[in-house]
């Protein structure tokens, strides 16, 4: 026995299944090689959870092998790009980068109270208001076509309707694309038909009876308003999703600002003025 334990080949092999127990330990939790991808529990839950919230049920036993081929195949491509260097200089990887660092400046998403929900809600009531809705017509005059005569022809269409208003208004105005006339629509609606010179003249239209004209960026209008609905003021009980999507979103806006006011103090940062100053100065003297 003493003459076994005394012979070179049983310590070499002793020492080496120790040495590979060794390694084994420390594999356990040391990083991946550079040219091994690990696939763990963690990002085979983290792919089913981005299937799900996508597709709004769990993945199939198919679908998850396919889900990992897919991720196996995007980081071989990753990494081979990386090594390439085609990260540099590139403009999308940049923006997603950023993207993913204002993302990190965002806060966890908290319970919204009651008292925080409220204050929000009355600080900003008038974005949640239903706005008034209308009943527009309007007859359109061609300047260029009219020329000296627009003024008059404005006035003579504008007494006969208020004579009679149940005359036609296409009898007196020029052909246009605009639409005579938008039922039951908001001002951003008339502004989106008929420009934003005609849906400021809503405000403060005299209602139920021909008036004008209204001068636009197409020409001069004679416009006939009803109110079909006024505008409300909204109950929070009403918009309540609303405006905790939006309440989330500020703080979210306000996180991020913090985080790149505390990045921002690393750096100094030296602008050319002098280039900037030419640089406005060329455009100064450009022709319009």
């Amino acid at each position: 026995m003493r003459r076994i334990l005394k012979e070179p080949l049983l310590h070499f092999a002793v020492l080496g299944i120790g040495l590979f127990a060794f390694y084994g330990l420390v594999a356990r939790d040391a990083p991946p090689a550079p040219d091994e991808i690990v696939v763990d529990a963690a990002q085979i839950a983290a792919l089913t959870q981005g299937f799900e919230r996508s597709w709004r049920r769990p993945p199939s036993p198919k679908e998850v092998d396919g889900l990992i081929e897919t991720h196996i195949r995007d980081e071989v491509l990753y990494r081979e790009g990386l090594a390439r260097g085609l990260d540099r200089d590139d403009s999308v990887i940049r923006s997603r980068v950023l993207l993913k660092m204002e993302v990190l400046g965002e806060l966890p998403e908290a319970e919204l109270t009651d008292p925080e929900v409220q204050a929000w809600f009355d600080a900003n009531a008038e974005s949640y208001a239903a706005p008034a809705r209308y009943y527009v017509r309007q007859i359109f005059f061609d300047p260029i076509r009219r020329g000296s005569r627009l003024d008059s022809d404005i006035d003579a269409a504008l007494r006969h309707l208020e004579v009679d208003a149940a005359l036609d208004p296409a009898s007196f105005g020029d052909a246009t694309l605009l639409p005579g006339a938008l039922a039951d629509v908001s001002r951003v609606d008339v502004a989106s038909e008929y420009g934003e010179e005609l849906a400021a003249a809503l405000s403060n239209a005299p209602t139920g009876r021909w008036f004008g004209p209204v001068i636009s960026s197409y020409g001069r209008h004679l416009l006939f308003v009803e109110v079909s609905e006024p505008a409300r003021a909204a109950m929070l009980a009403d918009v309540r999703d609303a405006v905790e999507r939006d309440l989330r979103a500020e703080r979210a806006l306000g996180a991020r600002d913090a985080l790149y006011a505390r990045l921002r103090e690393r750096y100094t940062v030296r602008v050319d003025r002098a280039a900037v100053g030419e640089l406005d100065s060329a455009v100064v003297a450009q022709p319009r």
